[in-house]
């Protein structure tokens, strides 16, 4: 199956993991942003055009699938993925901590573009959402990361089509 048909059904099953399993798994008020830790991998394996094009088009997808706030989601997850995949460009992806450095900080980044959009087009948001949803969020993506990351990498790794791109 091609990589990016994977990866957007892979992105449909966070989806729809995300608002059934992990509603019932919310810690400090959050669950789990399991799209942004997808398009964060996808980032160490992709140049930023790609990884920016993904991380829009899945942050499109969630926009669509929530129904509220159209286009925040692919803006931020978008301009999270495109920086993303510049930065880690070149990375030691088969290093755990390089992973989970990375979903920590484009959770972090995520969050406060979301709610610096937020504030910019007159959302009532206050500031401290960073500290009672920002920071909570990275923490928990960041907590999955050993759980998830070694399957990911094996899967990617061993996929010829994906070693092409």
């Amino acid at each position: 199956m091609p990589y990016y048909l994977t990866m957007f059904l892979l992105g449909g099953l966070g989806l729809v993991l995300e608002a059934t399993l992990f509603s019932q798994f919310t810690i400090a008020g959050v669950k789990p942003d399991l799209l942004l830790i997808l398009i964060i991998f996808n980032c160490l394996f992709q140049d930023s055009s790609k990884g920016g094009f993904f991380g829009f088009f899945l942050g499109l997808f969630e926009d669509l699938y929530l129904g509220s706030y159209i286009g925040m989601n692919a803006l931020t997850k978008g301009l999270t993925s495109f920086l993303g995949s510049r930065l880690l460009q070149g990375a030691f992806r088969e290093n755990l901590l390089v992973p989970v450095i990375a979903i920590f900080l484009g959770s972090m980044f995520n969050g406060m573009m979301i709610v610096f959009l937020g504030k910019l087009v007159g959302l009532n948001w206050g500031w401290n959402l960073f500290y009672w949803k920002v920071l909570p969020l990275a923490i928990y993506n960041t907590c999955l990361v050993p759980f998830v990351y070694s399957g990911y990498y094996h899967w990617v790794d061993q996929d010829p089509e994906q070693q092409s791109l």
